[in-house]
């Protein structure tokens, strides 16, 4: 037997003694002493807490935290500027980033996106699904263009799984850009 592992049979044995013994009346009334100086030393320490601490809940919806600059919350895609180069979703360890994309034609007009990257295809779908989405960052690292950002959006509760999807070409996603992108 380790030197470390106590041996548990001997203190079941200790134990059980101290149990097997005839409870006195003097042994009663030092059961409940124990007890009571017990449970008030518990309570002392938890009516103290309560009235020396100040109060940690906030009264949410009215008033809501800040968040700091870097949290990771709702992921957001400026599809204007992205490249469709699939970067993020090969990065993206449980495959929430659906891209479908087309090469666009020789003689289509060039773009660019705002870092002068030029747009070689048609970026047709970009949807992530956020009940999948582990919030790692990893999408936002690997995106070159860095038009995939996590924001401080992080009020995005949905009744249903269905929801939780965001298509980011829909024109109500593309709302979102006002609000969210700082240029």
């Amino acid at each position: 037997m380790s030197q470390l592992t106590p041996d548990l049979h001997a203190n079941y044995a200790e134990n059980a003694k101290k149990y097997e013994e005839e409870l006195t009346l003097k042994g009663w009334f030092r059961n409940i002493y124990q007890t009571i100086v017990s449970v008030s030393k518990g309570m002392f320490i938890t009516f103290r807490y309560v009235w020396a601490e100040k109060a940690v809940t906030i009264e949410y919806p009215e008033v809501r935290e800040v968040l700091p600059e870097n949290s990771r919350s709702r992921l957001f895609n400026d599809a204007e500027n992205c490249i469709s180069c699939l970067q993020c979703a090969t990065a993206c360890p449980v495959d929430c980033i659906y891209i479908t994309a087309t090469r666009r034609d020789k003689e289509a007009e060039k773009i660019k996106t705002k870092d002068g990257t030029p747009i070689r295809l048609d970026l047709k779908q970009y949807t992530i699904d956020t009940a999948l989405c582990m919030y790692c960052g990893l999408c936002t690292t690997v995106c070159p263009t860095q038009c995939l950002t996590h924001t401080t959006d992080y009020e995005f509760a949905s009744y249903t799984v269905d929801n939780m999807k965001y298509d980011y070409l829909a024109d109500d996603v593309r709302a979102w850009r006002d609000r969210i992108v700082k240029d």
